[in-house]
């Protein structure tokens, strides 16, 4: 979902950019928000018990071992396709503000994956790199939470101490990104799915009907999509606006709820963009927790099914190159463009990146991925002998 989100960037065709375009914060926000719920579930299925500072210590070490290496591999391949070698590749996509973005304090935030919690005043995110930042103040919060929650209600409470703390200390300090708040919420929803073990007889709808289902998996997305959708729709009919493919993804972007939304916060006496940022934050929280508990709903139906040897192989080879092809598609897609100058056809190109480019991306991202668990295997061995400290149990996302 993720892919296709940023993908209208890389494409030359205007229909196959605006045909993307117009759905891309439809993808990108399912995309992140369902990955953050499977963080919070599967966070909890494998570290359920976390009781003294030791299994808070193992459980840092595991999670940092997991992210850090691709992610510094990342960063330095970042750094040097949109920083240092980027004047040199005609690739069509210029890196947005990127003598702020790649300047030596902001990469030196990034090595140690602050972006998220020093933003905006002493930081600049990155794209796509500001998830890892993100995804590890969820990781770093899980332990506390886990540790002096020791019911759901306990386990809510906190969750709401913490979300109104944090919020006070983003509005007094300029820091904490906006982002987190927005899904913090579902980290946390998924974390309540997995401890209550009732949670799927709780979603089950009382009309069983397959057409229900449906009608309220796309009903919210289209409420939301109307939203979403407001503003490009409006710049793609007027002539006189040219086409921008810009890196806003925010849930309002109609003019005209924006007028009635400042009309709104002065009748409340508050800020507009607080306003706006409530609100944004509610919609997104719930289409995205009514997409995750459909998503949810239906992947509880084969838990306990058998896949075919070569399904299940296809499900593995995605899931193993899934935080490979995340880290590295954008610069993977920047350097394509940059060596396929020489094809004229826009619809050719285009047709390329879809069905050459983005395998090749996965295949890639597959052998680096399981070098890297294997390097990491071999380095654990080496300094423990004869304990088997073994990484494979990551293969489906890079929380489990």
């Amino acid at each position: 979902m993720i892919i296709p989100a940023h993908l209208s960037n890389y494409l030359f065709s205007i229909y196959g950019k605006l045909a993307l375009y117009a759905f891309d914060p439809y993808f990108a926000n399912m995309g992140l928000g369902l990955f953050i719920f499977m963080s919070g579930y599967l966070l909890y299925y494998n570290n359920h018990s976390i009781k003294s500072l030791q299994n808070v210590f193992d459980f840092y070490r595991k999670r940092l071992l997991r992210i850090y290496p691709l992610y510094w591999a990342a960063l330095a391949t970042f750094v040097l396709v949109f920083y240092v070698f980027a004047p040199r590749l005609n690739s069509g996509f210029v890196f947005p503000d990127s003598e702020n973005v790649f300047g030596l304090s902001n990469v030196l935030v990034h090595v140690l994956g602050l972006q998220i919690l020093l933003a905006p005043t002493y930081a600049s995110p990155m794209l796509t790199l500001y998830f890892v930042g993100l995804i590890i103040c969820f990781y770093a919060i899980y332990p506390l939470l886990i540790m002096f929650s020791k019911s759901t209600k306990l386990l809510l409470l906190s969750s709401f101490i913490i979300y109104l703390g944090l919020f006070s200390i983003s509005k007094t300090f300029n820091i904490i990104d906006h982002r987190f708040f927005m899904f913090f919420l579902i980290f946390v929803f998924g974390i309540l799915t997995c401890k209550e073990s009732q949670f799927g007889k709780a979603v089950k709808l009382s009309v069983k009907s397959p057409l229900t289902h449906i009608l309220l998996a796309v009903l919210p997305v289209i409420f939301v999509l109307t939203i979403v959708t407001g503003l490009r729709e409006s710049m793609f009919l007027d002539p006189r606006v040219s086409v921008t493919i810009d890196t806003g993804s925010g849930t309002i972007g109609s003019s005209m709820i924006r007028s009635m939304l400042d009309s709104m916060a002065g009748l409340l006496s508050i800020n507009p963009p607080l306003l706006q940022f409530f609100i944004d934050t509610l919609f997104l929280n719930i289409f995205t927790i009514l997409f995750c508990v459909f998503e949810y709903s239906f992947a509880m139906k084969f838990i306990n099914d058998k896949l075919s040897r070569s399904l299940s192989s296809v499900f593995t080879y995605i899931a193993t190159s899934s935080y490979c092809v995340y880290l590295f598609h954008r610069p993977f897609f920047t350097l394509w463009n940059s060596g396929t100058n020489f094809i004229n056809s826009p619809i050719l190109r285009d047709v390329i990146m879809v069905f050459i480019s983005i395998p090749l991306l996965f295949f890639v991202s597959y052998h680096v991925q399981t070098m890297e668990q294997n390097l990491k295997s071999s380095i654990s061995h080496r300094k423990f002998p004869g304990k088997n400290l073994s990484f494979t149990g990551f293969f489906t996302g890079f929380n489990k």
